[in-house]
C-alpha cells in the first residue's frame, strides 16, 4: 500500500567556500614608501570596500620625523590606517565587531609590516572570489596599522625618535612616561574612536603567542593568569593551530602562554593596556608627557567601555628580520606545509583566524537528499568563528512576520547527527566548531540533523547554537585579579544580556547565535 510523505523544496543556500585563483607573487619586506603606494591603490581601486586615513587626518595627531611619502618625496611620516569592511553596509551596522592589526610598535621587525600589508591586500584582492573573505569583510571591521612606528619602520629602527612605543602606555607606567610617541598616540586614538574586541600586535625577535598578563604588578607572588584566561588561551590555540610553522627550517608551531611566563614583563605595555584600562583602573594613571606639544589628559581617562578588547601579542619570527628567501608568496596563504609557504603566509593564517574568531556564524544549507519521513527536512550546518560548539537547535517560523519557535530533530530520519559527541532529543549537544584543534576552515566540521516541521505550505528554518559557554566563566586555575572575565570578546559569547555601547559603537551579547535563515515549500509527494 502506497504511503504519502511531505516533500520539501529548499531555496538553496550554498556553503562560502574558500576558492578563486590564486597566484605566486613572492612577499618581501616594504619600504615606506612601497607601503604608502600600496595602500593609497587599494583605496583607490575599492573605495567600497577600503578606506585609507591617517591618524594625523582623523585625531589631529602631529608627526614624528620625515619619511619618503609614496612620491619618493621627504614628508612628515604619517601614521597610515586602513579600514577594510563592506562600507555600504557597514552604514547600518553599528553591531559589526572591530578588530585591528598593528603591523609594528618596533619598526626594526619586519615580519608584521609585510603581513599586515599583504592581509590588507588579501582582503581585497580576494573580495569577489572567496567566499570566506566576502564574508569576513561584508561582516566585520578590520583596521589595519601596518607602520604603527612610521618612522621606526622608515628607518628600520625599534624606537620612535628614541623612545619604546611598547612602554608608552598608560598601565603601570609613570604619568610622564606614557604617550611620548605619535605610535603609541595613534594606538590610543583607534582605540577611543572605535569599540575594538580583538587585537593583534605584531613583533619580531622570537616566536610565541603571548596574553595577559605581561606587567609587574602579577608576576612576584601573583598568579600570571587573568580573569579573560579562558577565551584568550582557546583562541591563542586556535591561532597557532591555523598558521602552522611557515614551513620554515628551525620554525615550531607558537608557543603560547602568558606574556609573563613566555616573554617577559612591561611597565606601560600595549597588551595590558589595551586589555584592562577600562576596568583594573588602580594601575592607570592620566599621561602627561612633555614632547609633541603634550597630550590633553582627557586622552588617557577612560569609561567603562573603550578599552577591554583583547590584545594579543604574536613575536612572529627569531629574526627581526628574516631573509627574504623565508617570507613565503601568495600560493602558500592557503597552503601550509606547501610550496611557497613561510613567515608571511604563516601570519596571514593567524590574522585571518582572528578576523573570524571575533564573533560565531553558523551556516545552514538544505543538501538535496530525497525525503523520506513525514514532515522532516534534513539539514547540514558549520559553525565558524567558535571552537566549541555546545547545543544546536532548530527553530521555525510561517514568515518574518511571526515569531520564531523551536523544532526537533528526528534521529528516526536516518540523518542523525555525523560529528557531535554527545545527542539528546530535539537537540543537538556537543560538537566542533570550525576552530577546534581537529578541524580548520580547509576542513571545517559538517553537523547533520533532519528537522521535524509542522504541516505547513510555506515555512523558513534556522538553526541556533550555544558556543564557547567556558569562555564566560572564570579561569580553573588561579588567575587576578579575582573579578568576572572582562573583554567584550568572552562577555558577548555567551551572555545574552551583555550590551555595551560607544561613540555610536555596539556590542551585544547573544545566548545563540541564529544561522541564514532557509525558506521551504511545502508539497505532497507518494512513494512505495
Amino acid at each position: 500500500r502506497a504511503r504519502t510523505a511531505r516533500r520539501a523544496r529548499i531555496a538553496m543556500n550554498p556553503l562560502p567556500t574558500i576558492g578563486g585563483q590564486i597566484g605566486n607573487r613572492l612577499f618581501h619586506d616594504y619600504s615606506y614608501s612601497q607601503a604608502s603606494r600600496l595602500l593609497h591603490h587599494l583605496a583607490s581601486s575599492r573605495p567600497d570596500i577600503v578606506q585609507l586615513a591617517t591618524t594625523q587626518s582623523l585625531f589631529g595627531l602631529p608627526t614624528a620625523g620625515e619619511c619618503m611619502d609614496e612620491n619618493n618625496a621627504r614628508k612628515p611620516c604619517l601614521n597610515y590606517v586602513l579600514q577594510v569592511t563592506n562600507r555600504t553596509s557597514s552604514l547600518h551596522d553599528p553591531e559589526r565587531p572591530e578588530l585591528l592589526i598593528s603591523g609594528a610598535l618596533h619598526g626594526d621587525e619586519r615580519v608584521g609590516v609585510i603581513t599586515a600589508l599583504e592581509l590588507a591586500n588579501w582582503l581585497v584582492i580576494r573580495y569577489d572570489v572567496d567566499g570566506w573573505i566576502r564574508r569576513l569583510v561584508d561582516s566585520r571591521v578590520v583596521l589595519i596599522s601596518p607602520m604603527t612606528n612610521a618612522h621606526g619602520v622608515a628607518s628600520h629602527a625599534r624606537t620612535e625618535l628614541g623612545i619604546d612605543p611598547n612602554r608608552d602606555f598608560p598601565f603601570d607606567q609613570l604619568p610622564t612616561n606614557c604617550m611620548q610617541t605619535i605610535a603609541a598616540r595613534s594606538v590610543n586614538e583607534l582605540y577611543r574612536a572605535h569599540l575594538l574586541q580583538l587585537v593583534v600586535t605584531f613583533h619580531g625577535g622570537m616566536q610565541a603567542i603571548g596574553y595577559n598578563w605581561g606587567a609587574f604588578p602579577y608576576l612576584n607572588g601573583v598568579p600570571h593568569r587573568s580573569p579573560d584566561d579562558t577565551s584568550m588561551h582557546s583562541i591563542a590555540t586556535a591561532m597557532s593551530h591555523f598558521a602552522g610553522t611557515g614551513s620554515v627550517p628551525g620554525n615550531r608551531p607558537y608557543p603560547l602562554a602568558t606574556m609573563n611566563d613566555l616573554v617577559y614583563p612591561v611597565h606601560g605595555g600595549m597588551e595590558d593596556w589595551g586589555y584592562a584600562a577600562s576596568w583594573d583602573v588602580s594601575y592607570v594613571r592620566p599621561c602627561t608627557p612633555r614632547v609633541h606639544g603634550g597630550y590633553a589628559l582627557s586622552k588617557t581617562q577612560y569609561g567603562q567601555a573603550e578599552i577591554r578588547a583583547f590584545t594579543v601579542l604574536v613575536e612572529t619570527a627569531d629574526r627581526k628580520a628574516p631573509s627574504a628567501s623565508t617570507l613565503g608568496s601568495e600560493a602558500g596563504v592557503y597552503g601550509p606545509g606547501r610550496a611557497g609557504d613561510g613567515h608571511v603566509p604563516r601570519n596571514m593564517r593567524l590574522a585571518l583566524a582572528a578576523i573570524d574568531l571575533v564573533q560565531p556564524y553558523v551556516h545552514v544549507w538544505h543538501p538535496s537528499e530525497r525525503l523520506r519521513v513525514a514532515g522532516c527536512v534534513p539539514l547540514r550546518w558549520e559553525v565558524w568563528g567558535a571552537v566549541v560548539v555546545d547545543e544546536s537547535v532548530p527553530v521555525w517560523r510561517i514568515s518574518e512576520s511571526h515569531a520564531w519557535a523551536t523544532a526537533t530533530f528526528d534521529y528516526s530520519a536516518g540523518t542523525t547527527p555525523q560529528q557531535p559527541q554527545s545527542t539528546g532529543f530535539g537537540v543537538i549537544r556537543g560538537g566542533d566548531g570550525v576552530w577546534s584543534s581537529t578541524a580548520s576552515p580547509f576542513n571545517p566540521p559538517v553537523f547533520a540533523g533532519c528537522v521535524q516541521v509542522p504541516a505547513a505550505t510555506q515555512l523558513q528554518l534556522a538553526i541556533r547554537v550555544r558556543v564557547d559557554g567556558g569562555w564566560s566563566v572564570v579561569p580553573q586555575n588561579s588567575y587576578a585579579p579575582r573579578r568576572q572575565p572582562q573583554t567584550h570578546l568572552a562577555l558577548a559569547r555567551a551572555n545574552g544580556s551583555y550590551v555595551s555601547e560607544y561613540k555610536g559603537h555596539r556590542v551585544r551579547g547573544h545566548r545563540y547565535w541564529q544561522s541564514n535563515t532557509l525558506p521551504i515549500t511545502v508539497g505532497r509527494f507518494r512513494f512505495h
